[in-house]
């Protein structure tokens, strides 16, 4: 009981490491900081992607109440402001919304008094709108992708309680990536897309190739060791290839 509690622990801190480093090191990670003006703090978070249902919307967060500010943005190499309206504890600021897959280039520009902050200084974050995803959706999406990676490091790490229940845990993982796969990514890549009740999306558009070769793997994986060949290889090479194909993502 003991070892099982400790593989149990060690595959969700594996994997919650894994989600933390492929997301922090993301092309489409955000950029976020905070300053001081005279002594008081404002923080700020510009996206590079945007799933918001009608405008995007940027919020500064400042204890300053003296801070303006707006947004300043090119589409089609024709450039626009949008001012900052003042909230409580800071400043809001929207960007209509565009087509799914469409692109501007965005900064903050915050004045106080005499000073003026330009966020980033001397570039334009670029900022991708993509539809909207209903909240069942994306949550549905999550635990299938982040249980079947859970469940792939929980088969390597079965390896060191002799294989017991190996067998239990690859029919989940195969349950896990065929579903998501199959049925919940394309949808999820449907509201992406902007397709739903609008157009009939590309076969390509809908499954994520990864996903599709992550799938592949497991279930010829399974195959293999259900007839007891090669089990301790075959179950570290398509673990491992799991997290790498995760991170390629």
């Amino acid at each position: 009981m003991k070892n099982q509690i400790i593989l149990w622990l060690s595959s969700l801190i594996i994997v919650f490491l894994i989600g933390y480093v492929k997301n922090v090191t993301s092309k489409d990670y955000p950029i976020t900081g905070t300053f001081g003006i005279e002594g008081k703090k404002v923080s700020y978070k510009l996206d590079k992607l945007s799933f918001d249902k009608t405008s995007y919307k940027n919020i500064i967060i400042s204890d300053s109440e003296g801070v303006e500010g707006k947004l300043v943005w090119i589409k089609n190499q024709i450039q626009y402001e949008t001012e900052f309206q003042k909230i409580e504890r800071g400043l809001s600021g929207e960007i209509p919304e565009l087509e799914p897959g469409q692109q501007i280039k965005y900064k903050i520009i915050l004045t106080y008094l005499d000073k003026i902050f330009e966020i980033p200084e001397k570039d334009y974050v670029t900022l991708t709108f993509w539809g909207y995803i209903p909240s069942p959706v994306n949550i549905i999406n999550f635990i299938l992708l982040y249980g079947g990676l859970l469940m792939s490091v929980r088969c390597g790490l079965e390896l060191f309680n002799n294989n017991k229940n190996l067998k239990k845990y690859i029919v989940i993982v195969c349950i896990f990536f065929i579903t998501l796969t199959i049925l919940i990514h394309p949808l999820y890549n449907s509201y992406k897309f902007g397709a739903i009740n609008k157009k009939i999306p590309n076969i390509l558009e809908l499954l994520e190739p990864f996903y599709l070769v992550i799938m592949l793997l497991w279930v010829i994986g399974a195959v293999i060791i259900f007839n007891k060949k090669y089990v301790s290889i075959v179950t570290i090479f398509i673990s491992s290839t799991t997290i790498l194909l995760y991170f390629l993502l």
